[in-house]
């Protein structure tokens, strides 16, 4: 296939064989482009059977060139896959989106696939070593090759958003299927209005080696937008129940970060890391139990050691989340910042989720219990305690939010 240079650096830097690349991918430039991504009977089109104007305009930047790559369909007797993705040189902005760019192009008015590129006999020797599974002359005779023999013998799977990061890991002895994205994997059935019809369904695709008894791991990007991050575990709990309701084994592959995608982390770390990183998969009900324990946001200070110490709050932040074993001294921290602002002539507001811990902070603090306010000699000056289901007027505290705009709150 014809590849240009630059393109060629590209996927040897994610790691990728050569041999591999020059299976699957090719660049293209001009009006070829074109072939490969408007070709569905779906486009309106003139009479003459040309393209439209909206459309000629809408895709007029891949004319500048980019790669493409495809594999073969297993849904088609394992021929040469029509479906496939294009990354242009010089993408269009996203129109939902004004600041960024639609980074990859996949055929118009086609459903989504996922890709399933073709490999060398080096690269099937390799996954053939690594799952313990022979591969037979019966095998290397049968025209579906290398995927039909995945297919036959359940073999492991690995799930990942993107062509060179199944690429990558192919080379690394991986048989690894790509989707286009973090929700390509399935698609929920929907009417002419997009509104939802029917439950959400694995893509014919993935549906086709979602066999009984399969090992499939999922292995996504790294993240660290809180926004994305939801939005990927949501997508591998739902790709995951689908996966494991057809009789798959399925685990989830975490990248540890920083690096962003698994070709990334195979480049930085090597193989062995991946190695490595593979044999620490966890069940889909495993991994979503852990995510309970994770934080949501990066922290802002990280620290090693037994105890808190007299911990230094980055200045301006309105709210501090401490996350430490016991008995590392976030009580002890809490009662110095109390009575900092008791100095500062501010009220403390202690709030738990049971009544006797809550009794037990006041009383450390120095601050009364809302049960004690009428009692008490200072009467609530100071602050009080008070448990969470008792934030509303009617409640013996009759709290009101209002006052306390000005003073700190715990």
């Amino acid at each position: 296939m014809n590849l240009e240079s630059n393109h060629l650096t590209e996927w040897l830097n994610s790691g990728v064989d050569e041999e591999l690349i020059a299976l699957n991918v090719q660049s293209l430039s001009g009006t070829l482009p074109y072939d490969y991504l408007l070709y569905s009977p779906k486009i309106s089109r003139r009479n003459d059977g040309r393209l439209r104007d909206r459309d000629l305009k809408k895709y007029q930047h891949i004319e500048h060139g980019g790669w493409w790559c495809s594999g073969v369909d297993p849904l088609n007797d394992y021929q040469q896959m029509l479906w496939g993705c294009f990354k242009p040189d010089k993408p269009r902005r996203d129109p939902q989106k004004i600041h960024k760019h639609i980074k990859y192009e996949h055929p118009y008015k086609e459903q989504t696939r996922a890709l399933f590129f073709f490999v060398t006999n080096k690269i099937w020797v390799k996954v053939s070593n690594r799952c313990g599974i022979p591969i037979t002359d019966q095998d290397l005779q049968h025209h579906g090759g290398f995927w039909h023999w995945v297919w036959k013998n359940n073999v492991l799977v690995v799930i990942v958003e993107g062509a060179k990061k199944a690429a990558c890991l192919l080379t690394a002895g991986y048989a690894a299927i790509a989707i286009s994205g973090v929700n390509a994997g399935y698609r929920t059935p929907s009417d002419e209005y997009g509104t939802a019809i029917g439950k959400p369904l694995l893509i014919p695709d993935l549906a086709h080696f979602a066999t009984s008894g399969r090992p499939v791991n999922i292995c996504f990007d790294h993240d660290t937008k809180p926004e994305t991050v939801q939005r990927v575990r949501t997508a591998i709990t739902r790709m995951g129940r689908l996966l494991i309701n057809s009789g798959c084994q399925l685990r989830v592959i975490d990248l540890p970060g920083t690096e962003k995608g698994v070709d990334d982390f195979v480049v930085a770390q090597g193989c062995d890391a991946f190695h490595a990183l593979y044999n620490t998969t966890e069940t889909l009900e495993l991994w979503e139990i852990k995510l309970f324990t994770l934080l949501t946001y990066p922290p802002a200070i990280i620290l090693n050691q037994r105890f808190l110490g007299q911990l230094l709050v980055p200045e301006g932040e309105k709210l501090i989340v401490l996350k430490a074993p016991k008995g590392t001294g976030k009580t002890e921290w809490l009662t110095h910042e109390v009575a900092k602002a008791h100095d500062q002539g501010r009220r403390v507001l202690i709030i738990t989720h049971r009544i006797q811990l809550g009794e037990a902070l006041s009383d450390r603090f120095g601050v009364d219990y809302v049960s004690e306010i009428h009692t008490s000699d200072t009467g609530g000056l100071l602050g009080y305690g008070v448990c969470v289901d008792s934030l509303h007027k009617d409640s013996q505290a009759r709290f009101n939010p209002n006052d306390w705009s000005t003073d700190f709150e715990n």
